[in-house]
């Protein structure tokens, strides 16, 4: 890889700090790269794996599990190895992840996202389980529309930087709705967590919850004494204390149905970015 060769565009404040934050030294980035691809290619060689191209390992892809991983090459190793072998053991859940099969998914109004950043840069994704037609589409659907979600946000290096925040509004879930979604595949496997503790080449800020009644308070804090002390410390129970999700994003760029000042949520924004 030449050195010559443009991998990032962050400049200013973003770059500040991945600097600051992340250990990134523009000086050494090009090194760490390629010390990463070495790192790889070894373990696809001894892994025997049969087709390495379906890897990627350009340049682009490489930053951000260093980033993920605050240049910290060993731990970028480990996540990028992960974050396929996630992808290797739930085939039979994830399918074919392409987002126009998932259209469905991406206009029902169950996601949205924030057309503006919180006050740290994060983006904002917002979800709406009340929203999601369980009636007449697997929960696979929704993980997989989830997983490309990611994979797409991941692809912006202002969201690599300063991270992403999801809020989620339980209004309107019904206990018939979370007991389904408990006695699912998915959540016996574990697979959310699974992801974001192991498999997910970005930085999870934070994780909010508005709304919950006490069929998933209660849950919830029962799974939480099983997290990573990292992953625990940024979930928030907010209930109907809005002033309290107010601490960590501004209540004006918030939707009207998350307590907000701004208009509804929309899936206007998440279906451009998705190419729908």
């Amino acid at each position: 890889m030449a050195e010559g060769e443009k991998v990032t565009a962050i400049s200013g404040a973003t770059l500040e700090k991945a600097i600051s934050e992340l250990h990134e030294d523009p000086s050494t980035r090009f090194q760490s790269i390629d010390d990463l691809r070495k790192l790889v290619e070894s373990d696809e060689e001894a892994e025997g794996l049969v087709d390495p191209s379906l890897r990627r390992k350009d340049p682009k892809f490489l930053l951000r599990f260093l980033r993920a991983k605050k240049f910290d090459v060993e731990r970028a190793r480990a996540l990028y190895s992960n974050y396929y072998a996630f992808r290797a053991k739930h085939a039979d859940i994830l399918g074919t992840l392409e987002p126009r099969a998932l259209d469905h998914v991406y206009r029902c109004g169950a996601m949205s996202l924030l057309e503006h950043r919180d006050k740290t840069g994060c983006a904002v994704m917002c979800f709406k389980p009340s929203l999601w037609p369980m009636d007449q589409y697997p929960l696979t659907d929704l993980v997989r529309a989830l997983l490309i979600l990611l994979d797409r946000l991941m692809e912006d290096e202002e969201n690599q930087v300063h991270g992403l925040r999801f809020v989620y509004n339980f209004e309107g879930v019904s206990l018939y709705q979370m007991y389904t979604v408990a006695r699912s595949d998915l959540a016996r496997n574990g697979i959310a967590v699974e992801l974001f503790q192991e498999a997910f080449p970005g930085r999870f800020k934070g994780l909010h919850f508005l709304n919950q009644p006490w069929y998933i308070s209660v849950p919830l804090s029962i799974l939480m004494y099983f997290l990573k002390e990292k992953l625990r410390e940024r979930i928030h129970l907010h209930g109907a204390d809005y002033a309290s999700l107010s601490q960590h994003i501004d209540l004006q760029d918030l939707p009207s149905d998350f307590g907000g000042e701004g208009p509804p949520s929309s899936s206007k924004s998440l279906c451009t970015l998705m190419g729908l």
